[in-house]
């Protein structure tokens, strides 16, 4: 302490000096940002409007952002590669001789960095009034700006265009559903955006462009808001702008499309630094889609409540944009019709999702047309005009209030056998509707009386407060830098704890105790493999699932939870879906989809089970599908490694699902060609690379594909084909190999017979098995490059002639 009061009259002399600094609104060339120094190493608008730098938003977890410097909450407008944040350590943002401001992350990953053909020449980076983040040349020509990639907001003077959209954002911090942008026919539109849906839903998507005031067709393709709050768009009627409440200059504002969907233009309170809303897109929140997820009900009581219908149970409690799924699911066979019933929603509607318009039918003819398509979920009857509207899928599920024009009903399809007693149907609070005004959550509504007076007073308060805070801040920087060694704690340490897998939607952290509870201290054991023992569970919302506990995992927290966000990226049809994980002192665990039949391996080596060759050819297609959208369709490249008919889960359907798949990363697989020749995947599907130590690629997942149709066609392992030695399978297998494509090449039918497994009888289509076993040869080649690869796999199956008879 006698050292820091020895250098107190040298920091009180630099207040002064340090008070008349200038704010830093200029990035040079060859210069940077630290995350390190987040809270002062920042650039600041000239007018002190905006402050572009780190911004926090979890524990150790920082975005590259601008934001508005004197909001109450450091309002957020623009974020660069949202979704990827970095470190709270050695991550930064340079502005590099070439011209191009790159971010990268603590291990000097490259997370986002700008593009452009005419960075070459650019001087700084400079953050203007606007909020605008610009990159100038020698001639103090722009060259690129954050206009023109908004995230969820748009600023005044900014403009939308054909090529640009706001994306709202997740509570991750990802990405969300809702987009505005430009449709195709140039009307500028809300829409709700997933794998199974797109659709607009403002303007009202019931009326035409003209009553919607909309003009189709425009070719500029243009929109934007001015400072006095007016926000137009090329396409609107008449050129008529839509207005803010407080219409004025001097206000600052923002349009944002909010996570829930509505599109809302805020105004900025001087005194307080708290946003209102002064414009809003959406009157009636249950007009928005896929707010209560697939098969919810919204209705009003009178704020906006998400219910499931009779028959539905909430997928995911906590989380309605997952929404609600069936008790007991009708199948879908022809074998065996199952009875159903229809339960009258009256008021309800799901927009949406209509298989076809049936018109002048009775009630009773409606209903077989969707009893007799097992795809039909229910269908929505118009009394009068006779009109029927079988649905395939429940989605923007709304409850109406009678007795208006838009009232429907709807009739939702059930097992007989769903007991659904004691249950109600979703319905709105008429007399609570008619007092109801639209629920903005945190957000004011907008105070059109202003005392100037009183605000006059509170500025001079807050600036004399705000004063004293500045000068206590710097005096305490000084005292911290001069003094004190600066170190991260330990906490620092973790590398974004609970950040990390949850990057990605439905991507949750689980603690051990939940765990030890669903598993029942982890008694029924599923399997095990050299990765670890999988246990079923079942978690608190009634869901099964698969716990795998994780063996050899060497990864230091930091490393792990960056893996595990790669993985809880990925999202196919034909890939075992993860729901979370358990990372909690040496335990490491993964929690993912229980799949009803159990492993590929299970079914088709056992006499009890036989697999029809229709449903072998679908197992080969799916399969091949799940690993080319692993190697060629994820952000990052991903080798499962370990390809077998043990990782292969078929589900109720028998449709297959890959298991296990970005468990070479977390087990130390990936990474340098050390690390992935220590892991030797099972004998009998080994590329050959494996054994010469070669650098590991997608290819070896091809070579185990390979053997995995071999097996299909044949019905039995490889294994049984010869001794555990890794060198007597690979010669068997290769022998086998030369036979099969002699074979090919001969055209000898009654060689096929030989070959196909003899349980079929015969009953398989000749053509897909050539195509399969012709696949398999090329898989299976010694030379990794003359592979195909399983996008062109996947071709050739999708070619397959599936018109021959079956033999």
């Amino acid at each position: 302490m006698e050292a820091f009061f020895a250098i107190l009259p040298v920091l009180l002399s630099l207040l002064p000096l340090l008070s008349s600094v200038s704010p830093r609104d200029t990035l040079p060339l060859r210069s940077s940002l630290s995350v390190d120094k987040h809270q002062t190493d920042i650039l600041r608008s000239h007018d002190g409007t905006f402050s572009c730098g780190f911004s926090s938003i979890y524990d150790n977890a920082f975005t590259f952002s601008i934001w508005y410097a004197h909001s109450a909450d450091k309002t957020v407008v623009w974020t660069a590669n949202r979704g990827h944040p970095v470190h709270a350590r050695r991550a930064a943002v340079t502005l590099r001789e070439g011209g191009t401001m790159v971010l990268t992350d603590y291990d000097g990953t490259v997370v986002w960095q700008t593009e452009g053909d005419e960075l070459a020449g650019v001087q700084y980076a400079q953050l203007l009034d606007t909020g605008n983040l610009v990159m100038k040349n020698s001639s103090g020509m722009v060259v690129w700006q954050s206009f023109d990639s908004p995230t969820d907001t748009l600023l005044p003077t900014q403009h939308i265009t054909a090529a640009t959209k706001l994306v709202s954002t997740a509570g991750l911090n990802v990405p969300g559903h809702y987009i505005f942008h430009f449709t195709d026919s140039s009307i500028l539109s809300l829409v709700y955006d997933d794998v199974d849906v797109h659709e607009i839903y403002w303007p009202d998507p019931d009326n035409g462009e003209y009553q919607n005031n909309r003009n189709r067709y425009n070719s500029t393709r243009l929109a934007g808001l001015d400072e006095m709050g007016n926000f137009f768009s090329s396409d609107f009627a008449n050129q008529q702008a839509l207005v803010a409440s407080d219409e004025g200059l001097g206000i600052k504002r923002r349009l944002t499309l909010d996570p829930d969907g509505n599109l809302r233009l805020y105004s900025l309170n001087n005194s307080d630094g708290r946003w209102s809303v002064s414009w809003i897109a959406v009157s009636q929140p249950c007009n928005v889609h896929g707010l209560c997820g697939p098969n919810g009900i919204c209705h009003y009581l009178p704020t906006p409540t998400c219910s499931c219908p009779p028959g539905y149970v909430m997928s995911n409690p906590g989380n309605w944009s997952q929404g609600c799924r069936a008790v007991v699911d009708i199948a879908c066979t022809v074998e065996q019709a199952q009875p159903v019933r229809f339960l009258h929603l009256p008021g309800t509607d799901f927009w949406g999702s209509d298989q076809e318009h049936v018109e002048h039918v009775s009630l009773q003819a409606c209903k077989k047309i969707c009893r007799s398509d097992c795809t039909c979920k229910g269908f929505r009857y118009q009394q009068g005009s006779g009109t029927c509207y079988p649905k395939s899928f429940l989605f923007n599920g709304k409850a109406y209030t009678p007795p208006s024009k838009t009232y429907r009903t709807m009739y939702l399809k059930l097992p007989t056998g769903a007991n659904i007693s004691g249950i109600s149907v979703p319905r709105t609070n008429v007399l609570a509707l008619r007092e109801y005004h639209p629920d903005c959550g945190q957000m004011m509504e907008p105070s059109m009386d202003v005392n100037n007076d009183g605000e006059a007073k509170w500025l001079y308060l807050y600036g004399f407060a705000g004063a004293i805070f500045v000068l206590e801040i710097l005096f305490t920087a000084f005292a911290w830098f001069f003094v004190l060694r600066w170190e991260l704690g330990a906490s620092e340490t973790t590398a974004l704890q609970a950040l990390r897998f949850e990057m990605a939607t439905n991507f949750r952290r689980y603690s051990y105790r939940e765990l030890v509870k669903a598993t029942k201290k982890f008694k029924d054991e599923l399997g095990k493999g050299g990765s670890g023992i999988v246990y079923k569970g079942i978690l608190d919302d009634s869901r099964a699932v698969a716990v795998k506990m994780l063996e050899n995992v060497r990864h230091c927290e930091e490393e792990f939870q960056a893996e595990l966000r790669v993985i809880g990226r990925i999202n196919h049809m034909n890939l075992v879906r993860i729901w979370g994980f358990c990372s909690e002192s040496s335990y490491r665990m993964l929690v993912t989809e229980y799949i009803e039949n159990g492993s590929l391996a299970n079914i088709l080596f056992k006499d009890n089970i036989l697999l029809e060759w229709k449903q072998r050819f679908n197992i080969a297609l799916g399969v091949a599908k799940g690993l080319a959208y692993l190697h060629h369709e994820c952000l990052e490249g991903v080798i499962h490694c370990d390809v077998k008919p043990e990782n292969i889960l078929l589900d109720q359907n028998l449709e297959p699902k890959i298991a296990d798949f970005g468990l070479a990363k977390l087990l130390n697989r990936g990474g340098s060609n050390q690390n992935v020749s220590r892991v030797r995947g099972t004998v009998g599907y080994m590329a050959p690379e494996w054994i010469s130590s070669l650098q590991i690629t997608a290819k070896v997942d091809v070579y185990s594909y390979g053997v995995v149709l071999i097996e299909l066609v044949l019905g039995r392992q490889v294994l049984d084909l010869a001794v555990d030695a890794n060198e007597e399978v690979h010669k068997v297998l290769r022998e086998l190999v030369g036979r099969l494509a002699h074979m090919l090449e001969t055209g000898q039918s009654a060689s096929i017979d030989e070959v196909v497994d003899r349980r079929l009888s015969g009953h398989f289509n000749d053509t897909q098995v050539r195509t399969l076993i012709r696949v398999a040869v090329s898989c299976l080649e010694e030379e990794r490059s003359k592979r195909p690869t399983m996008e062109s796999v996947v071709q050739t199956l999708l070619l397959a002639d599936e018109s021959c008879s079956m033999r």
